[in-house]
């Protein structure tokens, strides 16, 4: 593993939940332990985090997925546009939903936060869940990368 460290740049109002990028970065140093390949793209490739609110996640998701309600993450993987620094891609993330669902099912809001950065961190270099298969895949993995940091399996 090369010694370079992800570019993590984080904004917005996190409502209540605690994120560095130290815990990121340990986040992905997990994953490229159950993934090797991906070192290329998660370690080199910057990564942009906004915390917003539900009517500014809504608005996203009614101009990108169509649907008209809040969600709980967005995940835009880079088409490839790049402006002398290429990213990865960007997460979009709003805490109420997040602190919302973790009490509805009884998670710790922090442990969930963590699941639902990963998620989208697989969704950026090319994860996806359309069928059986794939959202198998995709959570085996996440479950594995998820116990290495102390977080029971989150389905």
């Amino acid at each position: 593993m090369t010694e370079e460290e992800p570019k993590i740049f984080i904004s917005g109002n996190l409502e209540g939940l605690f994120l560095e990028t130290t815990s990121i970065e340990e986040l992905i140093n997990c994953l490229l332990e159950a993934e090797p390949r991906l070192e290329g793209e998660l370690k080199t490739k910057p990564i942009n985090i906004a915390f917003m609110g539900s009517e500014q996640i809504k608005a996203l998701n009614f101009r990108f997925a169509d649907k008209d309600k809040p969600t709980n993450v967005l995940s835009f993987p880079s088409k490839g546009v790049d402006f002398g620094d290429e990213s990865l891609g960007d997460i979009a993330i709003c805490p109420e939903i997040i602190i919302k669902e973790a009490i509805d099912q009884g998670k710790e809001k922090q442990h969930h936060l963590t699941h639902i950065i990963l998620h989208s961190l697989l969704h950026l270099v090319g994860y996806v869940h359309e069928d059986n298969n794939s959202a198998t895949r995709m959570e085996s993995l996440e479950v594995k990368v998820l116990k290495k940091l102390g977080i029971a399996n989150p389905y």
